[in-house]
C-alpha cells in the first residue's frame, strides 16, 4: 500500500499546475523562499475502518494539503484551488475540511488549507 502522502503528492505533479512552483510532502526544506507558489503535503490520519471476519479490509486516510502562495501573487487563488479540489474528487477523495485563506506568520505569505481523505482497500 502507498502512503497518502505520496498518493496526493503524484496526484498534484501529474496535474502539472502552472502556478505550483513546487510540491513538498512533510515539510519544507529551509532554503525555499517566499517568492515561490508551493504545496505541502502532510499526513493527518490513518484508521482502519471496515472489518470483515475480524480482519482490517479498509483504511481510511487522510492528508493536510498546504498552499503556501507566492508573496508577489498576481492571480486569484481560485484559480488553483478550484482546480486542484476537482483533482482530488475525480480521483475518488473526498473533501473533508477547508481552513480558508490565513498568512502565515514566518513567511507573510498567504496560505489555504485543505484536508482530504481517501479509502484504500488492503
Amino acid at each position: 500500500m502507498v502512503l497518502a502522502t505520496k498518493q496526493a503528492f503524484d496526484l498534484i505533479q501529474q496535474a502539472n499546475f502552472k502556478q505550483v512552483d513546487r510540491v513538498f510532502t512533510n515539510n519544507i526544506p529551509s532554503d525555499v523562499g517566499d517568492d515561490q507558489t508551493i504545496i505541502l503535503i502532510t499526513d493527518v490520519l490513518s484508521k482502519p475502518d471496515l472489518y470483515g471476519n475480524n480482519h482490517i479490509i479498509t483504511m481510511d486516510k487522510q492528508v493536510e494539503v498546504q498552499i503556501f502562495y507566492t508573496v508577489d501573487i498576481d492571480y486569484d487563488p481560485d484559480e488553483l484551488e478550484s482546480p486542484l479540489i476537482e483533482l482530488f474528487d475525480n480521483a475518488g477523495w473526498e473533501l473533508k475540511d477547508v481552513r480558508g485563506h490565513t498568512v502565515d506568520p514566518d513567511t507573510s505569505q498567504m496560505t489555504a488549507t485543505y484536508y482530504f481523505q481517501i479509502t484504500n482497500f488492503l
